[in-house]
Formats: structure tokens, C-alpha cells, sequence
């Protein structure tokens, strides 16, 4: 790939300057746009500044090492950074039969200058490319939408709609820590597994506040941080509100010791009045001395 894009300097002081990944995905977007008019990929036509990719294609792109380790973005974080994108009027999606198909949009009306100091080879040597990777998005797209068919027939309707919950858990974290939009892949992963967790989501955020508020108050006011802290709070709650509902079994039991009680009290209550009314009285025992036998 050849060539250069205009990147506008007001990007410093946008939002996205606080959130590394999702800076890294719109310079992504901005360098494998199309360049030339346009071009059709089967059925869709891609013009100049779009960009036709999966998001299972995108999650390799971006792959990145961290400590030695490569690091592999999921699916969801990558939807989020997308969500952040569109919220800031920097690009539109559209979903296709074969990915999603990305525009950028910028103020000046164009993304690349055409007068990028590339040769006629070049050109078509990356023009060959890009189609070359379009045609290959093509199959695996068709692959990853049979998948997406087959898992949706295999999930139950009712469950939560997972990039929904994520979106409001890493809301609520942001608001509550009030410190920038940064959040490390350790956050967006600890964020991803407590919105899997089947729990109401207005229970979630409900707990997030009393975990904030209790920190609070033994932390001088401060805020927490990092959401890996709030994590390993709600696991812990998770795990005793599961455990809690022994607590009705035992009332049960409470409950029919008592009723059983009663109705002994009550059944010695009409046998003695019935030996009233029929005139006999109870005979106590008697007991006499064992040395007088």
C-alpha cells in the first residue's frame, strides 16, 4: 500500500484521542479506504472513501503485542470503538450481505488527496490489492454470515442482547470514574465477562453505585480507577446473591413446624372440651412410694 492521507489536527483535542484503540481503528478505516470512484465487490458498490470489511477481518488488523503476548481484540470492543466513531460524526456503517461497509466522513468533503506523489504502476498495483482483499472479504463474509445464521438459531430469543449490556456497563463505569474515556483491553475484557454475567442489568448499575459510593467514603472522596476493582466486587456480590436463596427453604420449614403446632394445640383444645361436656374428668396417675410396695 502506497501513498498518504490528510489527517485534520483538531483530532488531538476530539475524543477519541483519549481511547488509543479506537484511534488506531479510524486510522484503519482512513488508510484502506478505496481511493478511486468506485468499484463493485458482487453485488455492492464500494465508493471512493468506503471500506467493505467483517469484523471478525477488522479483530486481526488490530491485532497488537502487549508484554510479549499478541493480543487479539474481540468482537464486541472493536463494535464499541465503531459505536464511538458514528457518536462523533467521523463515520457511517451499513451491513451487507458479505460485511459491513465503512464511510468516512470528513468536514472538507475528502479523506486522501489524489495528488499523493504515486506512479501509474503503483496505482494499479494497489488497486490489484484492494481488490484482491474485497474479493477475499467476499468469502468471508458469506462464511461468517452462514455462522452468524446458525448460532442465532441456536440462542435463545431471550437472552440480553450482549453489545447492549456492554454499552451500558462501560457507561456507567466511565460516569462514575469522571476521568477520560481511556480504557485498557484488561478493562474492556473484565467489562465483556461481568456483562455476560445473567444478571438485571438495572441490578448491575445499582450495585456499580453502592461499590463507588463505599470506596468513596474510605478513600477521601476518590474514584475508582480501574474497572478490574469493580469486577471482582460484583463477582463477589454475584456469588452471594446465588447463594442467598436458601433462606426461603429454611422459613418454609419454620412455617409448617408452626402450622403443625397449632393444630396439635387445637386438637387438645377440642378433646378437652369434649370431656367437659360428657362430664369425665382426666384420671392422673398415681404414683406410689417404691418403698411402700
Amino acid at each position: 500500500m502506497t501513498g498518504w492521507i490528510k489527517f485534520n489536527r483538531s483530532t488531538i483535542e476530539s475524543p477519541i484521542w483519549g481511547s488509543p484503540f479506537t484511534l488506531r481503528l479510524l486510522l484503519l478505516l482512513s488508510c484502506s479506504a478505496l481511493q478511486k470512484e468506485f468499484m463493485y465487490v458482487e453485488e455492492v458498490k464500494v465508493q471512493r472513501g468506503q471500506y467493505l470489511r467483517s469484523y471478525s477481518r477488522l479483530a486481526e488488523d488490530l491485532q497488537y503485542v502487549e508484554n510479549g503476548n499478541l493480543k487479539i481484540p474481540s468482537k464486541n470492543t472493536i463494535k464499541l470503538s465503531v459505536d464511538r466513531l458514528r457518536k462523533y460524526g467521523l463515520i457511517s456503517t451499513e451491513e451487507t450481505k458479505i460485511g459491513t461497509l465503512f464511510t468516512l466522513l470528513q468536514n472538507d468533503g475528502d479523506f486522501s488527496a489524489p495528488e499523493n506523489g504515486r506512479t501509474e504502476d503503483e496505482t494499479r498495483q494497489d488497486e490489484s490489492i484492494m481488490h484482491a482483499s474485497l474479493k477475499e472479504e467476499c468469502k468471508k463474509g458469506r462464511e461468517e454470515k452462514e455462522k452468524e445464521s446458525v448460532r442465532a438459531r441456536n440462542v435463545p430469543p431471550s437472552k440480553p442482547e450482549m453489545q447492549s449490556r456492554v454499552e451500558k456497563v462501560t457507561e456507567k463505569f466511565l460516569k462514575l470514574r469522571n476521568s477520560g474515556f481511556y480504557l485498557s483491553p484488561k478493562e474492556q475484557c473484565a467489562i465483556e465477562k461481568i456483562a455476560e454475567k445473567d444478571v438485571e442489568m438495572a441490578t448491575l448499575l445499582s450495585w456499580m453505585e453502592k461499590i463507588e459510593s463505599s470506596y468513596r467514603e474510605r478513600n477521601g472522596d476518590n474514584t475508582i480507577k480501574s474497572f478490574t476493582y469493580y469486577e471482582k466486587a460484583l463477582l463477589r456480590k454475584i456469588k452471594n446473591s446465588r447463594s442467598a436463596p436458601k433462606l426461603p427453604s429454611s422459613s418454609a420449614n419454620l412455617v409448617k413446624e408452626t402450622n403443625d403446632f397449632l393444630a396439635k394445640l387445637e386438637r387438645w383444645k377440642r378433646e378437652g372440651e369434649d370431656r367437659i361436656a360428657n362430664g369425665s374428668k382426666r384420671v392422673k396417675p398415681s404414683f406410689g412410694s417404691v418403698w411402700n410396695r
